[in-house]
């Protein structure tokens, strides 16, 4: 077996997720389709060319402009799974070794009773427990009081799907073995959920607060639902003046 090989490790992660997108859209918007109803707005998001030929709307209420629903995006747009049901499968020295995981948490869980500074190999003071799965940030759909975006309207879709989602293949330095406990596990906060972004490697010669981020090859997934929505952030006014 060649040395490359012997330093190739695979990751694949599986599970149930999806593509989000959110986007802004204005208050005339937000009330013309409000009042046409949840049906008519899922029938243009879905096909916003076609429904527009047939129906003739105001040209400024096609918030979508003629494009798909994924395109409603300049605030976020997100593909990845749901953490506590991505399973994880890792394969060591091309493959002739597998092991396997339910997901992310199962990782991190082996490692609860380690003694302390156990983990000073990464880094002084790496604190496996907090840092192995890493928030990147928040995104709440809520109505009424949401501070993660500033008052307006808003329009939201997600594609929900079934299989793979992380596919990578990476080259260790030479000398260093696999350790999973380097693995950094990076989500998002979706309307309380953990939603896995990506995933990093703390290389031996990396920071342990700047990993490695591993390229993802891509998933094969297959659609299992579709929804769309539109909501309102309200704050009084004096909140956004403390």
């Amino acid at each position: 077996m060649s040395e490359e090989s012997n330093n190739t490790v695979k990751i694949y992660i599986g599970g149930y997720g999806g593509e989000f997108v959110l986007g802004s859209m204005t208050e005339e918007q937000h009330e013309y389709w409000t009042t046409l109803g949840s049906e008519e707005l899922e029938k243009y998001c879905w096909d916003a060319f076609d429904y527009v030929e047939e129906n003739r709307i105001p040209e400024d209420m096609d918030f979508l402009e003629g494009e798909g629903w994924h395109d409603c995006d300049d605030i976020e747009h997100c593909y990845g799974c749901d953490l506590e049901n991505a399973y994880i499968d890792i394969d060591l020295q091309g493959g002739k070794e597998t092991v396997n995981y339910d997901n992310a948490y199962a990782i991190r869980d082996k490692y609860e009773d380690a003694e302390e500074n156990a983990f000073d190999d990464i880094g002084k003071d790496y604190s496996l427990e907090d840092e192995m799965i890493r928030e990147e940030r928040e995104i709440y759909t809520s109505e009424g009081n949401n501070y993660c975006y500033d008052p307006g309207h808003y329009f939201t879709a997600y594609s929900s799907e079934k299989g793979g989602f992380i596919d990578c293949e990476f080259q260790l330095p030479d000398g260093h073995e696999f350790d999973e406990r380097r693995l950094v596990f990076n989500t998002i906060d979706l309307d309380g959920n953990d939603f896995l972004n990506s995933i990093s490697y703390i290389m031996p010669d990396d920071d342990p607060n700047d990993p490695t981020e591993l390229d993802n090859m891509g998933g094969d997934t297959t659609g299992k639902g579709w929804e769309c929505n539109m909501f309102q952030i309200t704050r009084p006014v004096e909140d956004d003046n403390k």
